[in-house]
């Protein structure tokens, strides 16, 4: 079974059992298509392609998100990933796919093939003690499991900031949270709505925040003064957050925490003629639009001030303000 002998490449390459183990690794798989590469009846190598959405601009558009992408160490440098992502990106094409996104292994790699590097990462890392404390709130505050709490959330997440970030449906949800994680979940309520949400964990002395989002200075008080009440118990709180929260403006000591930003995922734009139906270009320019990759990209449109970008150029010239909130 060809699923299988997948999943024996991803914990050779990775040196690893996938997160969530066999069967997140299997869930993955029901919902993406998988390109490989045999030789001699053997499996060489392979790419995941899972097609999700993302928001975009107010919209809500389909986008490739590219993983697992592996070879065993002998066929390494046979071309057969190159071939792969080429074949993918094609067959994403034809589909009027909008976007591409993946967590690279190497920038220079994949930017071979159209795609920018776009996001950061804001890891922070901070004394209990110095978590901001958050003012008191008529607010309620509900411990609760996935199954009770994914609603709520998912009614939270439609409302954030999310420009960049993926439009979740039910099988993101499950497929991360209950899946891959199985982290703690609050939900804090205003007059009965929910307004804000925390999912986090627990390692060792850390807590761990995997995602805190509020919908107004109410709820960001709430989900602090939360995070704050366990500070008798933990040494340290670590939050991978997206690369605009300033959590330090809040802090009364930010000189002790340890923030750091991480260059993280790239993108490119794979269906041009599909982007610009959804996203006309209203700048007094004259774009010329080169793809190496995929030459049905090679376009010419707007009026005005002479501009010739690559794809990838043009890529981050569209995507400069999206911020990706995922990190799981």
């Amino acid at each position: 079974m060809i699923e299988k002998a997948c999943l024996d490449l991803a914990k050779y390459a990775f040196h690893k059992t996938p997160t969530g183990g066999d069967e997140a690794f299997y869930k993955l798989l029901s919902q993406s298509t998988l390109h490989t590469h045999e030789q001699d009846g053997q499996l060489t190598s392979m790419v995941v392609d899972t097609h999700f959405q993302v928001y975009f601009q107010g919209q809500v558009v389909p986008m490739s998100g590219i993983g697992y992408v592996a070879s065993y160490p002998e066929y390494r440098g046979n071309g057969a990933a190159s071939n792969l992502m080429t074949e993918i990106l094609q067959e994403n094409y034809k589909q009027e796919m909008i976007f591409s996104y993946l967590a690279p292994f190497s920038y220079g790699f994949y930017g071979q093939f159209g795609y920018q590097y776009l996001f950061n990462q804001k890891q922070y890392e901070i004394l209990a003690i110095d978590f901001p404390k958050g003012k008191k709130t008529d607010l309620l505050t509900k411990r609760l499991s996935f199954s009770q709490a994914q609603a709520d959330m998912a009614s939270i997440h439609q409302q954030a900031d999310n420009n960049g970030s993926l439009y979740r449906g039910e099988f993101e949800w499950a497929y991360y949270f209950d899946l891959k994680k199985q982290p703690f979940f609050a939900v804090f309520y205003e007059d009965k709505l929910p307004k804000g949400y925390l999912i986090y964990a627990f390692s060792g002395m850390d807590f761990i925040i995997h995602e805190m989002i509020y919908l107004n200075q109410q709820a960001k008080d709430a989900v602090y003064r939360f995070v704050s009440s366990h500070a008798g118990a933990f040494d340290n709180i670590k939050y991978t957050a997206p690369y605009n929260t300033l959590l330090e403006q809040d802090m009364q000591e930010p000189s002790r925490a340890k923030i750091r930003l991480l260059p993280d995922m790239m993108a490119r734009i794979v269906n041009l003629s599909a982007f610009l139906e959804r996203f006309p270009m209203t700048e007094a320019k004259q774009f010329t639009i080169t793809d190496a990759l995929l030459p049905e990209n090679n376009l010419v449109f707007g009026e005005g001030e002479a501009v010739e970008m690559t794809i990838s150029e043009f890529t981050k010239y569209v995507m400069r303000d999206v911020i990706l909130r995922e990190y799981f």
